[in-house]
């Protein structure tokens, strides 16, 4: 598998598979870096895209650039939560295989905001 490819499995795990990276690559020690929360290992990170991947609604791959071994992804994506649809840049890094590190960004305040109201 290639950089993409590895990459690629991440996604669908978001776009197709509510959440569930059972099948993603993740190095044990990956790395999370983001505005709502950071990871750092790989089991933090798959519970915490079990308890959110349910709640994307719709998550698309706009655009995607290289850099050896990095990838940075547009993403456009809503969730079922009282926010306007987001646009967020993702830089994944992959390293024998797996995704060592990854880096999202984006404006939460938003996402915050509801998420401390309960999502209500």
């Amino acid at each position: 598998m290639n950089v993409l490819d590895i990459v690629g499995l991440y996604y669908h795990a978001w776009a197709n598979k509510k959440g569930d990276f059972s099948g993603v690559p993740l190095a044990d020690g990956f790395t999370f870096r983001g505005p709502v929360a950071d990871f750092d290992d790989a089991a933090g990170y798959r519970a915490m895209a079990a308890q959110a991947g349910p709640l994307v609604t719709s998550f698309v791959v706009r655009q995607q650039f290289t850099d050896g071994n990095r990838v940075c992804s547009i993403i456009d994506w809503q969730m079922d939560l009282p926010v306007a649809p987001m646009t967020s840049a993702e830089i994944l890094e992959v390293e024998d295989g797996q995704i060592v590190r990854g880096e999202l960004i984006y404006d939460a305040q938003e996402l915050r905001a509801a998420m401390a109201a309960g999502g209500d």
